[in-house]
């Protein structure tokens, strides 16, 4: 079981050991929303809290709002303890929630950054159609030099037997 907590605000969606003291689940009614109204001594409604220790889980109380600012000591229970039965069981829940709240953040960081890879491969992407697109530009341009380089190489050899045969008669006239 995990150690010891309690207070109740709702959890944030990412969850560590300091989370642990929130509650597990989201509260059906605000702290301030029972009746009848209990009042502490500084003449302000106490709030209703649900401990999630594993002293006494799911276990309401009355503490006073402003008892971490003004310093007011107001602390009752507003219900008796659990069966024992009960209380384990709700440790075993309480567990099992945070446990999936912190795969929860886990599965919501991995996702955002497949997305952020996602992204970084459509720009990439983007940018090889660009690519692509202007090399494409010459594709016209390459088959006109290839032709030109074919042709040019076709008067090297036609000049080459030309300067052959220009050799034959200078040397046939020169005997």
């Amino acid at each position: 079981m995990a150690g010891s907590s309690s207070s109740s605000r709702s959890a944030s969606t990412s969850l560590n050991d300091d989370d642990k003291r929130y509650s597990p689940i989201k509260y059906r009614v605000g702290p301030l929303d029972y009746h009848p109204a209990v009042y502490c001594k500084c003449q302000k409604k106490a709030a209703l809290w649900i401990s999630w220790s594993d002293d006494n889980p799911g276990r309401r109380y009355i503490k006073c709002y402003s008892a971490r600012t003004d310093g007011c000591d107001l602390m009752e229970w507003y219900e008796g303890r659990h069966d024992p039965f009960v209380q384990t069981l709700l440790i075993d829940l309480r567990d099992a929630v945070w446990k999936l709240k912190k795969e929860k953040a886990v599965i919501k960081r991995q996702f955002n950054e497949a997305v952020e890879m996602i992204e970084d491969l459509e720009g990439q992407i983007a940018d090889l159609k660009e690519e692509n697109a202007r090399l494409d530009q010459f594709e016209g341009e390459k088959e006109y030099l290839e032709g030109k380089v074919e042709r040019m190489d076709m008067e090297i050899k036609l000049m080459r037997v030309l300067c052959v045969v220009l050799l034959g008669v200078a040397l046939f006239f020169r005997f």
